[in-house]
């Protein structure tokens, strides 16, 4: 038994569980008034089935008041354990296999009458990835020319590169403009920050491969360090066939240039304050600004094909440190660095993986490159309208729910005049599904021919589509620019949430089968979550317009600050496997896991009392659990969030993630939380009902 698979285990453990609910439940007919919804048979099974498997993640040895973490994710590790492969496990990472699985079977099979023109030439894109069966001459010379588009790379010409002839202005410029790649410096059309009325110009800086300040500069992340020049080298070896020891010497250069660059990158601090760090400027400002050496106008001029007047300059700091770091940096390196990253978009990895590992590889990628047609084309399949509907009937709930606790005397921290203006922005808030119904999307394939065999003149067309299409916003009116990321998020400058599809999939977080405690549990406190983020340290700098103009007076702003310190000590007194959370002054996410708990509580109480008083009794509506619709909501809470962490991922989990690990976004909110003790009886100076107690919203 030892050596049974794991997955087996589980679902004879699941079997023999429903098995026994179906006795226990089906077969008693007092059970008949306690189901939530259709009494049919498909949807009993699928209530018995989700039953189980909550019991099945449970550890019911555990005391819930000791450490409800364990109490409702106890089982967890041992049925889905990280491992070096599989670096993280979870709720979420279950929802993203699902939709891979939706994909593939997508792009797999052959067209047929329900595709698109476009959805056709997705699946050509999907073909030629997975054509490319290794890297040969006939890859490295396609990836060598499109170096050659731009110039020549120093480590490839060696002596015969001159460098007289390298620009690194027009260079990274000409690449922005016929690929959309941003290297070093970054443009985007976004809609303008004060008044959100048009589209501007900003000019940021690249995404970096470490993603924080701290994995570049703390001593304690050199590991990280080490471990991506080692992946540089080899990259340079096997896409450019540069000799070894070459290939290592010029990785720890591109290293050492990266880390001064990410000096120049805003503090925690600077992020949360967007006013500072966000400057409306002429291009003549920019220009005595930044000198000769960053001569904005001039990237802006060949990024864009055109002249602009005025801009936004984001994150000031990083340019000025920019300068620097150009000034006393060979520019050998400079050039290296910008076709490195330049060529890094045109590769797959292929680490002599078998052919299966090649084909998720592909499907992540083509999911990247066509993330808008894919969200659509798996909203249309496989019916997750009926859930966008649900989901909008929850948002109303909630929404109606915060208007209700700004309201409220609990939040008399808040001014008058702050609370109104507060209500006014929960009134005007959204909730967009990323669909793209509404949107044509057959323009983005104008002029675009993809072929089964040629991956990288597939990518180039792509790329050069997309940086078109993006360069023409600027003469466009706004519009959503619906964030096609995996995660739901709130953005501020429209005063809206955006939504997966990915999390629409029934069965993970939400089915129309699963009772309301297991819904708000899960889905409502995702939901109360992104709300609360429009009104945590950047989001409270939006108005309701989406315009940069903090509505909270000075009053308001020394009460929130007050409040937030408390879950600063809170949290940075946990553990992670003796790694200790960093001391954060930025708690936004905490405040949103915090307040968004007891949001979604509040608004299922709100339903739960407006229901008949047969479903009013406090029993809930899952056969075979012995807990009532209270207590279910929080365990579904916890286990949304149950996961596991590959241990050499911990501690960059720790330091590069402003998340707390998932354990303690269950346990911090559920202890601050008097009404979560009260449903489990946890006596006061208990571990999770301690004496003093964080709240904000």
């Amino acid at each position: 038994m030892s050596h049974t698979p794991r997955r087996i285990l589980y679902g004879f453990t699941l079997l023999l569980l429903i098995m026994q609910l179906v006795h226990q439940g089906l077969a008693a007919p007092g059970r008949q008034q306690t189901i939530a919804s259709s009494n049919s048979y498909t949807e009993r099974v699928l209530q018995i089935s989700k039953a189980a498997e909550i019991a099945n993640y449970m550890n019911k040895n555990v005391n819930p008041c000791d450490n409800f973490y364990e109490f409702a994710c106890g089982n967890w590790m041992r049925i889905n354990r990280a491992t070096t492969e599989k670096e993280l496990t979870g709720t979420f990472q279950q929802i993203s296999q699902g939709f891979l699985r939706k994909v593939k079977q997508f792009l797999i099979k052959e067209n047929d009458q329900l595709d698109t023109p476009e959805e056709k030439q997705i699946r050509s894109f999907y073909r030629s990835c997975t054509s490319v069966t290794r890297i040969d001459e006939s890859y490295r010379n396609k990836l060598k020319e499109v170096i050659r588009e731009f110039g020549g790379m120093p480590v490839l010409e060696e002596s015969s590169w001159k460098e007289s002839e390298f620009d690194w202005i027009e260079t990274i410029g000409k690449i922005a403009n016929t690929y959309g790649q941003s290297i070093i410096m970054k443009i985007e059309i976004q809609p303008d920050w004060l008044r959100n009325i048009k589209n501007t110009v900003h000019v940021s800086y690249q995404e970096f491969p470490l993603l924080t300040r701290g994995m570049y500069l703390n001593s304690d992340t050199e590991y990280a360090r080490t471990n991506y020049v080692a992946v540089m080298a080899d990259n340079l070896i096997e896409y450019l066939n540069i000799e070894s020891k070459l290939a290592q010497s010029t990785a720890a250069e591109l290293m050492s240039f990266e880390v001064e660059l990410a000096k120049g990158l805003p503090s925690e601090t600077e992020e949360i304050q967007a006013s500072k760090v966000v400057i409306r400027r002429t291009i003549s400002e920019m220009q005595k600004l930044y000198g000769s050496t960053l001569d904005i106008q001039r990237f802006v001029n060949i990024t864009l094909g055109e002249d602009i007047n005025d801009l936004y300059d984001m994150f000031p700091e990083y340019k000025k440190n920019l300068v620097e770091v150009i000034q006393r940096t060979p520019k050998r390196i400079v050039a290296n660095y910008i076709f490195y990253n330049l060529i890094k978009a045109f590769w797959l990895e292929m680490n002599k993986q078998e052919s299966n590992e090649r084909e998720r590889n592909c499907q992540s990628i083509t999911i990247d490159r066509f993330a808008k047609n894919v969200n659509n084309m798996i909203y249309r399949r496989h019916n997750t309208a009926d859930t966008a509907a649900e989901l909008q009937l929850m948002w109303s709930e909630l929404q109606m729910t915060f208007k209700q606790t700004l309201q409220s005397d609990r939040l008399n921290w808040l001014s008058p005049k702050s609370r109104e203006l507060a209500i006014e922005k929960i009134t005007a808030m959204k909730l967009e599904v990323n669909s793209h119904l509404k949107e044509d999307l057959s323009k983005d394939f104008v002029n675009i021919h993809l072929s089964d065999d040629d991956y990288i003149d597939n990518l180039k067309q792509i790329f050069k589509k997309t940086a078109a299409t993006a360069r023409a916003q600027i003469h466009l009116p706004i519009g959503y620019q619906i964030d096609n990321s995996f995660s739901a998020i709130y953005k501020g400058q429209y005063n809206a949430i955006m939504m997966p599809v990915a999390w629409l999939q029934p069965y993970y977080l939400w089915a129309a089968s699963y009772s309301n405690p297991i819904k708000y549990g899960a889905m409502g406190t995702i939901i109360g979550h992104e709300i609360i983020h429009g009104f945590d340290a950047v989001g409270r700098r939006f108005n309701a317009q989406g315009n940069l103009h903090d509505w909270m007076d000075e009053k308001s702003y020394i009460n929130f600050n007050d409040r937030q310190k408390c879950f600063s000590e809170q949290y940075s007194n946990y553990s992670f496997y003796d790694i200790k959370l960093p001391k954060s002054e930025d708690q936004s996410e905490n405040i949103a896991d915090n307040s968004g708990v007891r949001l979604a509580f509040d608004a299922f109480r709100n339903w739960q009392n407006a229901q008949e008083s047969s479903l009013n009794d406090g029993m809930n509506l899952l056969p075979g659990l012995n807990y009532t619709n209270n207590q279910l909501f929080f365990i579904s809470y916890a286990q949304s969030r149950c996961s596991d962490v590959a241990e050499e991922q911990r501690l960059r989990s720790v330091i590069s993630d402003n998340h707390a690990p998932e354990m303690f976004r269950v346990i911090g909110p559920l202890s601050n939380f008097d009404e979560f003790s009260k449903e489990f009886n946890c006596a006061l100076g208990t571990q999770m009902n301690p004496v003093r107690k964080c709240e904000l919203y």
